[in-house]
């Protein structure tokens, strides 16, 4: 097994505001305990916005705005008629007014004191490296969502004294967009890097719409940033995966360091946290937009995307789910789950029919049948599920020919 000592040297992240844009440019710092000073410096922005989240501004209207609300007929929230029982919702953090709603869909509507902090591969990476700095909080109050011991899907912490709590949620983009950064970015346009267009006002820019390249293993001292020009092509080898960069990439460091006006490996150090922190921005904003304009749904406020597919279920198909009410029925229907891996667990079969070459009339004729069945898991995913009304029948009330004829789109069904 291979083993590679990783001591954090610098950091950066950038605050995005409701507008989607930054509210203030990266910070960026390389140093001795660095992630002492993260950790820092992340609780200190976190009470920042938290003041913020407290504030509750009064409703402020254009002509626009009034003339919105006059001529509104159906609530922005439930898609229902407005008719009588409606209401003017505001952005309590700005004043700004919103849009028309039922009064009951906007005491529900609350603004949540929750700000997400995203990792790209938290989970796997870089989750035990802050849980280890997490601890010396001793006024704030630590809550995981584990996977297993050291692996978790989200973890949060809170001041333990607060009469208003927000909290700061990790949250793993990770768990929404499964692939390498360097395949989010390739599938974005370069108008789609809004972020990036408002961080960086060089005209160079389209050097950084790509992971960077950085010399890990080279950098075992701070040493290191004082030097004056790009090391070597060998010095950008992995040995965790066995791996040089290529010609292209190195070029491209090349380019990078030229274009940049670049003076030593510190600078360059500097530019490459602040782009790995910009793009992945952009490519979250984006899908965090994709999601907000088509499901009308915060994936921010998500923690991964079976959770937000669940949601999303829930609020297009408007379905009202009945929880039992009877601890027999879940295990009634806990026990008669089926499924796993289907198999022929004989390793060999001979057949004996009267088309085979050897065939004997006395003995009991023998078939193999292939069966292929494509996309059942699509298949089964697509079928009706029972919502509510759930009811045992007696001994009486089944009839097995009305259970075996009710057809598959039938808005009753039975368990078995």
């Amino acid at each position: 097994m291979k083993t590679a000592s990783q001591i954090p040297r610098g950091y950066a992240y950038l605050l995005i505001g409701s507008n989607r844009l930054p509210l203030k440019p990266a910070v960026v710092m390389r140093g001795v305990g660095g992630f002492d000073h993260f950790i820092t410096s992340i609780v200190t922005g976190k009470d920042i916005l938290a003041e913020k989240l407290r504030t509750n501004y009064p409703m402020h209207t254009t002509s626009q705005d009034k003339e919105d609300f006059r001529n509104a007929t159906h609530c922005k929230l439930c898609n229902k008629w407005l008719g009588k029982d409606w209401m003017r919702d505001h952005n309590r953090l700005s004043g700004k007014y919103r849009q028309a709603l039922h009064n009951k869909c906007n005491l529900q509507l609350k603004q949540r004191k929750i700000i997400p902090c995203i990792f790209h591969n938290l989970k796997n990476y870089y989750c035990l490296l802050i849980m280890q700095k997490l601890e010396k909080l001793q006024d704030h109050k630590i809550s995981v969502i584990p996977i297993r011991m050291e692996m978790y899907i989200s973890f949060s912490i809170r001041r333990k004294m607060e009469k208003v709590n927000v909290t700061l949620q990790f949250v793993d983009s990770f768990q929404f967009l499964n692939t390498a950064l360097q395949k989010l970015v390739e599938n974005l346009y370069q108008s789609k890097f809004i972020i990036m267009q408002n961080c960086i006002s060089l005209p160079h820019m389209d050097k950084l719409l790509k992971k960077g390249i950085y010399p890990y293993e080279y950098m075992p001292s701070f040493r290191k940033f004082e030097e004056t020009q790009l090391p070597p092509r060998s010095a950008f080898y992995n040995s965790l995966t066995n791996d040089l960069i290529t010609e292209a990439e190195y070029e491209h460091a090349q380019n990078v360091w030229k274009c940049f006006n670049i003076k030593n490996l510190g600078e360059y150090h500097d530019l490459y946290a602040k782009t790995d922190v910009i793009l992945p921005a952009d490519v979250f904003e984006n899908f965090r937009k994709f999601t907000q304009n088509f499901y009308h749904l915060y994936a921010a406020h998500m923690l991964t995307s079976p959770g937000l597919a669940w949601q999303a279920s829930l609020k297009m198909t408007v379905v009202k789910l009945d929880l039992f009410k009877d601890v027999n029925m879940h295990l009634f229907i806990e026990k008669v789950i089926r499924g796993g891996v289907s198999m022929i667990s004989h390793r060999h079969s001979e057949t004996h029919h009267p088309q085979c070459p050897i065939y004997v009339s006395s003995k009991e004729n023998l078939y193999i049948t292939y069966l292929d069945a494509n996309n059942l898991y699509g298949w089964s995913m697509s079928q009706p599920l029972p919502v509510r009304d759930f009811k045992w029948l007696s001994p009486e009330e089944i009839s097995q020919r009305q259970i075996c004829q009710t057809p598959g789109n039938s808005a009753v069904g039975y368990i078995l």
